[in-house]
Parts: C-alpha cells; sequence; structure tokens
C-alpha cells in the first residue's frame, strides 16, 4: 500500500449518548492513529450529561482539528434506532473512501486504520472488514476471537460495532435496505451483517485484535441476559424475523429450522 499521507482518505465516525466518562479516551485514539489521512467526526445523539462540554473543551484546549455534531432534535423511543439515525447522519457527512464506526466507550488500537486499509486496497473485492475485539474490564483485557463461518440461511456471529469498517460506497447502498422502522430489538451491527454476510457474500473477520470493546454494565446490550430474559427472547424471534425479511426480499430460502419454532414458541408462552 502506498504512504499512508499519500493513502485514501478514512472517515471514523464517533457515535456517542451520555458516554463523557469514556469519550476521551475513544477520540484520543483516533488522534493517535498511525495512518494519518483521516478524519474523525464526532456524533452527540443529544445526551444529557455533559458529553458536548467535555468533547468541545477539549477540542479547543488542544487545537484538534476534528467535527463536532449534535443532534438537536427529540429522540425517538428506542435506543436502536437512535444508534442508526446517528450513524447515518455522520455518514452523510464523511468523504473517507473508507468508513470506521466506534461507539464512544470503545477505542482503538493505534494500528488499527493502517492495517484494514491496507487490506482493502490490496483486495477491492471486500467492502465490509470485522477485526477482532479486546474485552476491556476494569481491571483486565481478554482477547475474543470470532470465527469467519457464514452458513447459507443464518445470521453470523460477528465482532460488536466498532470492529467494522466499510467501503464507503456499498455502505450508503445498504443502509438504505435495512433501515427501516421495525425490530426495535435489533441493533445495527446484526443487520449490517445479515445483509452483508447471506446477500451481498462480502463479509469478512480479520484476525488481528484491533478495537477495544469496553464492558460496561449500562451498555445498550446489558438487559438482552442470553437465555434468562424475555428481552433475549424478543430480540432473538425479531433477528428471525428479520433475517427472512431479508431473505425473502432477495428470492432467498428463508429459515424456519427447529431454532427458528422454539423461539416462536419461548415467545408465545412469555406473552401470556
Amino acid at each position: 500500500m502506498r504512504n499512508s499521507n499519500n493513502g485514501p482518505l478514512a472517515s471514523i465516525i464517533i457515535t456517542n449518548y451520555n458516554k463523557s466518562n469514556f469519550l476521551l479516551e475513544s477520540v484520543k485514539s483516533c488522534l493517535k492513529q498511525s495512518y494519518k489521512k483521516n478524519e474523525i467526526i464526532f456524533f452527540d445523539d443529544k445526551s444529557s450529561d455533559n458529553s458536548l462540554e467535555k468533547i468541545k473543551n477539549f477540542k479547543i484546549k488542544n487545537k484538534y482539528n476534528f467535527r463536532i455534531i449534535s443532534n438537536s432534535k427529540k429522540k425517538k423511543n428506542f435506543a436502536t434506532f437512535n444508534h442508526i439515525s446517528a450513524i447515518k447522519k455522520g455518514l452523510s457527512k464523511a468523504k473517507g473512501k473508507y468508513i470506521f464506526l466506534l461507539d464512544s466507550d470503545d477505542y482503538f488500537h493505534q494500528n488499527k486504520l493502517k492495517e484494514i486499509i491496507k487490506i482493502f486496497e490490496e483486495n477491492n473485492k471486500k467492502k465490509l472488514i470485522l477485526d477482532q475485539p479486546i474485552l476491556k474490564y476494569k481491571k483486565k483485557k481478554i482477547k475474543k476471537n470470532f470465527l469467519q463461518k457464514i452458513s447459507k440461511n443464518k445470521w453470523p456471529k460477528f465482532p460488536p460495532t466498532s470492529c467494522m469498517c466499510f467501503e464507503k460506497r456499498t455502505l450508503n447502498h445498504v443502509l438504505k435496505k435495512i433501515s427501516f422502522k421495525k425490530f426495535p430489538n435489533l441493533a445495527i451491527d446484526f443487520r449490517l451483517a445479515v445483509y452483508y454476510s447471506l446477500i451481498l457474500k462480502k463479509f469478512h473477520i480479520h484476525k488481528s485484535h484491533l478495537t477495544f470493546y469496553r464492558q460496561v454494565g449500562e451498555s445498550m446490550d446489558s438487559k438482552y441476559v442470553k437465555y434468562r430474559s424475555i428481552e433475549w427472547w424478543k430480540r432473538r424471534k425479531e433477528a428471525f424475523e428479520f433475517l427472512n425479511h431479508i431473505l425473502k426480499k432477495n428470492k432467498l430460502p428463508t429459515n424456519k429450522g427447529l431454532d427458528f419454532f422454539v423461539t416462536k414458541l419461548f415467545n408465545k408462552i412469555l406473552s401470556i
């Protein structure tokens, strides 16, 4: 790949809602990237804490050149829809060839952009690349590995949103296909993973651990306790509905195996 100063522009979209305690570490990790030809877009989704004041003061005090966008409109009822909207608004301002998503409580390894862009540039057929996460706890870090395994009509196992990197033009196209306001429990990373893996077949998990994924109790996923919460079963039902909606629209076989019917049964029981 060419020298990073002469390479393609990369856009990092940081989305924030009430993560004042973590957002500076997130932004600093982007400012310290070894790949220098990048732009940072910080989108605050009408936080009720001091996030916006904090990031503005940080920018002014240190004379950093990155963009801050704040959402002035009233928030919707579901965090998932807000997150999708925030990413779309950030993307509308992005000028880069490649898009890196980052939740403001996570942060990047300093070589993340350099390594991922090298893969993109060496293989222009890749449209979505995910690196491996490093789970960040208060007193320890654990590397987690996701294998590249995709079945014909099943959603893939995949790293979280902050591990996702895209070729911009394709991302714009895909967002139009998945951003409808149904399935409120389904986050954008699931929607993107399904479409890129099963419809486009442009889904690649890289072996390097380049994203620190913070484990915090108040995260959007904290209420979805596997097997043990009603919310988890509701989300699983929506996952099947979304999956089959996308497959059907693209004239592909839908998923109605044992797992589908077990999920449907549990939702029926839990709703009584």
